[in-house]
Protein backbone atom coordinates (compact mmCIF):
# COMPACT_ATOMS: atom_id res chain seq x y z
CA UNK A 1 0.00 0.00 0.00
CA UNK A 2 1.43 3.17 -0.78
CA UNK A 3 2.48 5.70 2.27
CA UNK A 4 -0.05 8.21 0.69
CA UNK A 5 -3.24 6.13 0.97
CA UNK A 6 -1.71 4.61 4.16
CA UNK A 7 -1.99 7.65 5.72
CA UNK A 8 -5.18 9.30 4.25
CA UNK A 9 -6.44 5.97 5.49
CA UNK A 10 -4.93 6.29 9.16
CA UNK A 11 -6.64 9.72 9.04
CA UNK A 12 -10.14 8.87 8.52
CA UNK A 13 -9.70 5.65 10.66
CA UNK A 14 -9.39 8.44 13.76
CA UNK A 15 -12.02 10.79 11.98
CA UNK A 16 -14.05 7.93 12.54
CA UNK A 17 -13.53 7.08 16.25
CA UNK A 18 -13.51 10.65 17.61
CA UNK A 19 -17.25 11.02 15.78
CA UNK A 20 -17.98 8.18 17.38
CA UNK A 21 -16.44 8.68 20.84
CA UNK A 22 -18.08 11.99 20.38
CA UNK A 23 -21.37 10.65 20.24
CA UNK A 24 -21.21 8.12 23.26
CA UNK A 25 -19.43 10.29 25.96
CA UNK A 26 -18.69 14.26 26.52
CA UNK A 27 -16.46 16.30 29.19
CA UNK A 28 -17.24 19.92 29.80
CA UNK A 29 -14.48 22.30 31.62
CA UNK A 30 -16.35 24.60 33.86
CA UNK A 31 -16.45 27.74 36.55
CA UNK A 32 -17.27 30.65 38.18
CA UNK A 33 -13.92 33.66 38.91
CA UNK A 34 -15.44 36.33 41.18
CA UNK A 35 -13.87 39.31 42.67
CA UNK A 36 -15.30 42.67 44.25
CA UNK A 37 -13.95 45.90 45.94
CA UNK A 38 -15.49 45.30 49.65
CA UNK A 39 -16.32 48.00 52.60
CA UNK A 40 -16.74 45.64 55.73
CA UNK A 41 -17.66 47.59 59.02
CA UNK A 42 -16.77 45.84 62.67
CA UNK A 43 -13.68 43.96 60.95
CA UNK A 44 -12.41 43.41 64.62
CA UNK A 45 -13.63 47.15 65.77
CA UNK A 46 -12.44 48.86 62.52
CA UNK A 47 -13.81 49.25 59.00
CA UNK A 48 -11.87 47.87 56.46
CA UNK A 49 -11.66 47.83 52.56
CA UNK A 50 -10.58 44.93 51.04
CA UNK A 51 -11.03 42.79 47.23
CA UNK A 52 -13.15 39.85 48.49
CA UNK A 53 -13.72 36.66 46.41
CA UNK A 54 -16.68 34.42 45.65
CA UNK A 55 -19.17 37.49 47.06
CA UNK A 56 -21.89 36.24 44.17
CA UNK A 57 -20.58 32.35 44.23
CA UNK A 58 -17.47 30.74 45.27
CA UNK A 59 -14.91 30.65 43.04
CA UNK A 60 -14.22 27.06 41.60
CA UNK A 61 -13.43 25.54 38.40
CA UNK A 62 -14.39 21.32 37.05
CA UNK A 63 -14.95 18.90 35.10
CA UNK A 64 -17.96 16.88 34.89
CA UNK A 65 -18.73 14.10 32.20
CA UNK A 66 -21.02 11.47 31.00
CA UNK A 67 -20.32 8.25 28.94
CA UNK A 68 -23.05 6.69 26.97
CA UNK A 69 -23.77 2.63 28.15
CA UNK A 70 -26.29 1.56 26.69
CA UNK A 71 -29.77 1.24 27.22
CA UNK A 72 -30.49 4.25 28.97
CA UNK A 73 -27.59 4.02 31.16
CA UNK A 74 -24.43 6.45 31.46
CA UNK A 75 -21.39 6.55 33.50
CA UNK A 76 -21.21 10.56 35.15
CA UNK A 77 -18.36 11.62 37.16
CA UNK A 78 -17.53 15.51 38.42
CA UNK A 79 -14.66 16.67 39.53
CA UNK A 80 -14.79 20.46 41.58
CA UNK A 81 -11.82 22.36 42.77
CA UNK A 82 -12.47 25.48 44.73
CA UNK A 83 -9.76 28.44 44.66
CA UNK A 84 -9.37 32.10 45.95
CA UNK A 85 -8.83 34.33 43.53
CA UNK A 86 -6.35 37.19 45.23
CA UNK A 87 -3.93 34.42 45.88
CA UNK A 88 -4.70 31.21 44.02
CA UNK A 89 -4.68 29.06 46.94
CA UNK A 90 -6.62 25.87 46.73
CA UNK A 91 -9.86 25.89 48.48
CA UNK A 92 -11.79 23.48 51.28
CA UNK A 93 -8.69 22.93 52.90
CA UNK A 94 -8.72 21.94 56.76
CA UNK A 95 -6.31 20.73 59.05
CA UNK A 96 -3.50 18.84 57.89
CA UNK A 97 -5.09 18.13 54.12
CA UNK A 98 -4.79 19.68 51.20
CA UNK A 99 -7.65 19.26 48.33
CA UNK A 100 -7.06 19.33 44.41
CA UNK A 101 -10.65 18.93 44.21
CA UNK A 102 -12.59 19.93 47.58
CA UNK A 103 -15.45 21.45 46.89
CA UNK A 104 -16.78 17.80 45.21
CA UNK A 105 -15.32 14.50 43.33
CA UNK A 106 -17.46 11.69 42.99
CA UNK A 107 -18.38 8.77 40.20
CA UNK A 108 -21.67 6.65 39.32
CA UNK A 109 -24.39 5.31 36.92
CA UNK A 110 -27.13 7.29 35.54
CA UNK A 111 -30.11 4.74 34.72
CA UNK A 112 -34.09 5.27 33.85
CA UNK A 113 -34.42 5.04 37.83
CA UNK A 114 -32.18 7.28 38.75
CA UNK A 115 -28.86 8.54 39.29
CA UNK A 116 -26.73 6.58 41.99
CA UNK A 117 -23.10 8.53 42.83
CA UNK A 118 -20.04 7.73 45.37
CA UNK A 119 -17.33 9.94 46.72
CA UNK A 120 -17.70 13.75 48.08
CA UNK A 121 -20.76 15.33 47.87
CA UNK A 122 -22.96 17.91 49.26
CA UNK A 123 -25.57 16.52 51.16
CA UNK A 124 -29.01 17.76 50.53
CA UNK A 125 -29.40 20.93 52.91
CA UNK A 126 -26.90 22.62 49.97
CA UNK A 127 -30.14 22.13 47.64
CA UNK A 128 -31.83 24.42 49.68
CA UNK A 129 -29.93 27.08 48.53
CA UNK A 130 -31.69 27.84 45.85
CA UNK A 131 -35.06 28.25 47.82
CA UNK A 132 -33.41 31.23 50.19
CA UNK A 133 -32.56 34.84 49.70
CA UNK A 134 -28.72 34.03 49.18
CA UNK A 135 -29.86 32.62 45.69
CA UNK A 136 -30.03 36.41 44.37
CA UNK A 137 -28.67 38.72 47.37
CA UNK A 138 -25.13 36.87 47.02
CA UNK A 139 -24.07 34.06 49.39
CA UNK A 140 -23.00 36.50 52.64
CA UNK A 141 -26.41 36.08 53.12
CA UNK A 142 -26.08 32.84 54.60
CA UNK A 143 -25.45 32.19 57.97
CA UNK A 144 -23.04 33.01 60.53
CA UNK A 145 -20.03 30.58 60.10
CA UNK A 146 -20.14 28.98 63.85
CA UNK A 147 -20.30 25.12 62.45
CA UNK A 148 -16.72 24.14 61.37
CA UNK A 149 -16.66 22.06 64.30
CA UNK A 150 -20.24 20.66 63.74
CA UNK A 151 -20.51 19.22 60.70
CA UNK A 152 -17.26 17.11 60.51
CA UNK A 153 -14.71 20.31 59.82
CA UNK A 154 -13.88 18.53 56.49
CA UNK A 155 -13.34 21.73 54.29
CA UNK A 156 -17.04 22.63 54.30
CA UNK A 157 -18.41 25.40 54.13
CA UNK A 158 -19.49 26.58 57.99
CA UNK A 159 -23.03 28.12 57.88
CA UNK A 160 -24.81 26.16 60.51
CA UNK A 161 -27.52 25.22 58.32
CA UNK A 162 -25.33 23.96 55.35
CA UNK A 163 -26.92 25.61 53.19
CA UNK A 164 -23.16 26.96 51.73
CA UNK A 165 -22.36 23.29 51.28
CA UNK A 166 -21.48 20.51 53.68
CA UNK A 167 -19.35 17.92 51.81
CA UNK A 168 -19.77 14.50 52.83
CA UNK A 169 -16.94 12.46 52.34
CA UNK A 170 -16.49 8.60 51.50
CA UNK A 171 -20.77 8.93 51.10
CA UNK A 172 -23.46 7.38 48.08
CA UNK A 173 -26.39 9.06 46.85
CA UNK A 174 -29.13 8.83 44.96
CA UNK A 175 -31.20 11.48 43.10
CA UNK A 176 -34.35 9.95 41.52
CA UNK A 177 -36.15 11.17 38.22
CA UNK A 178 -39.22 12.72 38.66
CA UNK A 179 -42.22 11.42 38.40
CA UNK A 180 -45.63 13.87 38.03
CA UNK A 181 -43.24 16.82 39.36
CA UNK A 182 -42.34 14.90 42.53
CA UNK A 183 -38.85 13.90 43.11
CA UNK A 184 -36.72 12.47 46.16
CA UNK A 185 -32.51 11.84 47.37
CA UNK A 186 -31.41 9.65 49.98
CA UNK A 187 -27.02 9.78 51.33
CA UNK A 188 -25.17 7.72 53.26
CA UNK A 189 -21.92 9.35 54.40
CA UNK A 190 -19.56 6.61 56.32
CA UNK A 191 -17.96 7.54 58.94
CA UNK A 192 -14.66 5.32 58.80
CA UNK A 193 -14.13 5.25 62.33
CA UNK A 194 -12.95 1.64 63.08
CA UNK A 195 -15.59 -0.80 65.33
CA UNK A 196 -17.99 2.23 65.35
CA UNK A 197 -20.12 1.82 62.08
CA UNK A 198 -22.06 5.02 62.77
CA UNK A 199 -19.93 7.32 64.28
CA UNK A 200 -19.20 9.75 62.36
CA UNK A 201 -21.61 9.07 59.95
CA UNK A 202 -23.92 11.74 57.45
CA UNK A 203 -27.66 10.68 56.57
CA UNK A 204 -29.59 12.97 54.49
CA UNK A 205 -33.10 12.82 52.52
CA UNK A 206 -34.91 15.08 50.37
CA UNK A 207 -38.54 15.34 48.75
CA UNK A 208 -39.11 17.47 46.32
CA UNK A 209 -42.02 18.56 43.94
CA UNK A 210 -42.14 20.82 41.05
CA UNK A 211 -45.28 22.00 39.52
CA UNK A 212 -45.63 25.04 36.66
CA UNK A 213 -44.60 28.30 38.52
CA UNK A 214 -44.45 26.36 42.08
CA UNK A 215 -41.11 24.88 43.67
CA UNK A 216 -41.17 23.34 47.09
CA UNK A 217 -38.59 21.24 49.07
CA UNK A 218 -38.00 19.49 52.24
CA UNK A 219 -34.98 17.92 53.37
CA UNK A 220 -33.52 16.87 56.51
CA UNK A 221 -29.29 15.98 57.66
CA UNK A 222 -28.38 13.96 60.22
CA UNK A 223 -24.54 13.74 61.38
CA UNK A 224 -23.26 11.50 64.12
CA UNK A 225 -20.35 13.21 66.16
CA UNK A 226 -17.15 10.80 65.95
CA UNK A 227 -16.80 9.76 69.20
CA UNK A 228 -20.37 9.43 69.00
CA UNK A 229 -21.48 11.99 72.19
CA UNK A 230 -24.29 13.69 70.11
CA UNK A 231 -25.93 14.49 66.67
CA UNK A 232 -26.03 17.31 64.86
CA UNK A 233 -29.35 18.23 62.62
CA UNK A 234 -30.79 19.84 59.91
CA UNK A 235 -34.05 20.61 58.60
CA UNK A 236 -35.65 22.49 56.36
CA UNK A 237 -38.88 23.15 54.39
CA UNK A 238 -38.74 26.11 51.83
CA UNK A 239 -40.37 27.12 48.41
CA UNK A 240 -40.10 29.24 45.30
CA UNK A 241 -43.22 30.73 43.47
CA UNK A 242 -42.39 32.70 39.94
CA UNK A 243 -45.14 35.34 39.05
CA UNK A 244 -44.57 37.21 35.79
CA UNK A 245 -41.02 39.06 36.03
CA UNK A 246 -40.65 38.31 40.04
CA UNK A 247 -40.04 35.19 41.81
CA UNK A 248 -40.81 34.67 45.72
CA UNK A 249 -39.11 32.98 47.96
CA UNK A 250 -39.53 31.86 51.61
CA UNK A 251 -37.24 28.94 53.58
CA UNK A 252 -37.46 27.69 57.44
CA UNK A 253 -34.51 26.04 59.17
CA UNK A 254 -33.80 24.17 62.09
CA UNK A 255 -30.32 23.28 63.35
CA UNK A 256 -29.79 21.37 66.87
CA UNK A 257 -27.10 20.21 68.41
CA UNK A 258 -28.15 16.81 70.35
CA UNK A 259 -25.35 17.01 73.37
CA UNK A 260 -26.40 20.29 74.62
CA UNK A 261 -29.58 20.58 73.43
CA UNK A 262 -28.77 23.96 71.56
CA UNK A 263 -31.44 24.90 68.54
CA UNK A 264 -31.44 27.51 66.27
CA UNK A 265 -34.11 28.47 63.81
CA UNK A 266 -34.19 30.54 60.63
CA UNK A 267 -36.73 32.36 58.61
CA UNK A 268 -36.07 33.75 55.35
CA UNK A 269 -37.79 35.29 52.55
CA UNK A 270 -36.58 37.53 49.75
CA UNK A 271 -37.74 38.59 46.30
CA UNK A 272 -36.01 38.54 42.74
CA UNK A 273 -37.74 40.79 40.06
CA UNK A 274 -36.09 41.32 37.00
CA UNK A 275 -36.73 44.51 34.98
CA UNK A 276 -35.27 43.55 31.64
CA UNK A 277 -33.71 40.16 30.99
CA UNK A 278 -30.48 41.57 31.49
CA UNK A 279 -30.82 43.40 34.70
CA UNK A 280 -32.89 42.32 38.01
CA UNK A 281 -32.86 43.32 41.28
CA UNK A 282 -32.89 41.30 44.88
CA UNK A 283 -33.90 41.69 48.54
CA UNK A 284 -34.29 39.45 51.42
CA UNK A 285 -34.31 39.11 54.96
CA UNK A 286 -33.41 36.78 57.79
CA UNK A 287 -34.02 35.90 61.22
CA UNK A 288 -32.21 33.53 62.88
CA UNK A 289 -33.32 32.65 66.89
CA UNK A 290 -31.59 30.45 69.40
CA UNK A 291 -33.22 28.60 72.15
CA UNK A 292 -30.39 29.53 74.74
CA UNK A 293 -29.61 33.28 73.75
CA UNK A 294 -26.20 33.83 74.49
CA UNK A 295 -25.17 30.56 75.59
CA UNK A 296 -26.05 28.36 72.36
CA UNK A 297 -22.84 27.33 71.01
CA UNK A 298 -24.76 26.47 67.55
CA UNK A 299 -25.32 30.75 67.39
CA UNK A 300 -24.70 32.94 70.22
CA UNK A 301 -27.50 35.34 70.54
CA UNK A 302 -30.45 36.65 67.91
CA UNK A 303 -29.69 37.66 64.34
CA UNK A 304 -32.11 39.80 61.93
CA UNK A 305 -29.94 40.35 58.27
CA UNK A 306 -30.86 42.74 55.60
CA UNK A 307 -29.36 42.58 51.96
CA UNK A 308 -30.08 43.95 48.71
CA UNK A 309 -28.50 43.38 45.16
CA UNK A 310 -28.30 44.87 41.98
CA UNK A 311 -26.98 42.53 39.01
CA UNK A 312 -26.90 43.69 35.39
CA UNK A 313 -25.25 41.21 32.89
CA UNK A 314 -22.90 42.01 29.93
CA UNK A 315 -23.54 38.62 28.24
CA UNK A 316 -24.47 34.94 29.30
CA UNK A 317 -21.04 34.74 31.12
CA UNK A 318 -20.58 37.94 32.70
CA UNK A 319 -21.91 40.27 34.62
CA UNK A 320 -21.48 42.95 37.59
CA UNK A 321 -23.44 43.34 41.08
CA UNK A 322 -23.45 45.76 43.47
CA UNK A 323 -24.87 44.52 46.76
CA UNK A 324 -24.83 45.50 50.60
CA UNK A 325 -26.07 43.55 53.73
CA UNK A 326 -26.72 44.66 57.13
CA UNK A 327 -26.63 42.36 60.30
CA UNK A 328 -28.00 43.36 63.66
CA UNK A 329 -27.72 41.45 66.58
CA UNK A 330 -28.93 41.66 69.97
CA UNK A 331 -28.55 39.07 73.67
CA UNK A 332 -24.95 37.72 72.10
CA UNK A 333 -21.24 38.81 72.08
CA UNK A 334 -20.83 40.17 68.96
CA UNK A 335 -22.49 39.42 64.83
CA UNK A 336 -20.94 37.98 61.98
CA UNK A 337 -21.81 38.35 58.33
CA UNK A 338 -21.05 34.88 56.99
CA UNK A 339 -17.39 34.81 55.64
CA UNK A 340 -16.47 37.86 57.37
CA UNK A 341 -13.44 38.82 59.82
CA UNK A 342 -15.84 38.59 62.56
CA UNK A 343 -16.46 41.79 64.96
CA UNK A 344 -15.22 43.20 67.76
CA UNK A 345 -16.95 41.22 71.18
CA UNK A 346 -19.60 43.93 72.02
CA UNK A 347 -20.05 44.81 68.45
CA UNK A 348 -23.74 44.49 67.65
CA UNK A 349 -23.98 45.43 64.05
CA UNK A 350 -22.00 44.68 61.52
CA UNK A 351 -22.74 45.80 57.41
CA UNK A 352 -20.91 44.97 53.63
CA UNK A 353 -20.74 47.12 50.38
CA UNK A 354 -19.52 45.97 48.22
CA UNK A 355 -18.72 45.98 43.91
CA UNK A 356 -18.06 42.99 42.40
CA UNK A 357 -17.57 40.96 38.87
CA UNK A 358 -18.35 37.69 38.06
CA UNK A 359 -17.50 35.84 35.23
CA UNK A 360 -18.72 32.36 34.14
CA UNK A 361 -17.58 29.81 32.34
Amino acid sequence: MQPTIIRYTLAGSIALLSLTAAAQSSITLYGIVDNSISRVSNAGGSAKWATLPGISAGNRFGFKGREDLGGGYQAVFQLENGFTINDGALGQGSPNVSRIFGRQAWVGISSPFGTATAGRQYDFMADMFGYSSAAYVTSYMLRPGTAALLVGNNGSAADFDRLGGARVDNSLKYQSLKYAGLSFGMLYGFGNEPGAFSAGSTKSAELRWDHENLSVNAVFTDYEEADSSGHFRNWGVGATYRLSQALFSALYTNSRLTSTGDMVSVADVGVKYAFTPAFFLGAGFVYMKPNHGADNIVLNGIRQQYGVNADYFFSKQTDVYAAMLYQHGRAGSGVEIYNLPVTSLDASSQSLITVGLRHVF
